[in-house]
């Protein structure tokens, strides 16, 4: 009889420990969303932080362009041209 009293509190302890662990369970899904949220939204932050470097470069090389490498002048005239031909396609698909 004992022994089945016994049993009967290590299950109920079996079923407590399995409740707490799917409630932390459903807790670290949420986490973990989260902070997959936050790692997209400081990526495309990122992102952006890096177009505005490069436009910003792009103009500092123009500014400067006697100060500036070869190099730099020719990355500048590449993205701008990157961009013109992006405005064109755009105008095309537009026309359309």
């Amino acid at each position: 009889m004992e022994s089945l009293e016994k049993l009967e509190r290590n299950i109920h302890q079996l079923l407590n420990k399995y409740q707490e662990l799917l409630l932390e369970l459903t807790n670290l899904k949420e986490e973990n969303q989260r902070c997959r949220e936050e790692v997209m939204q400081t990526h495309a932050e990122l992102l952006q932080l890096k177009q505005e470097y490069a436009k910003l470069h792009t103009a500092h090389t123009m500014l400067l362009a006697d100060e500036a490498k070869e190099e730099d002048r020719i990355a500048a005239k590449q993205r701008i041209t990157n961009v013109i031909l992006q405005v064109d396609k755009a105008i095309e698909v537009l026309t359309e």
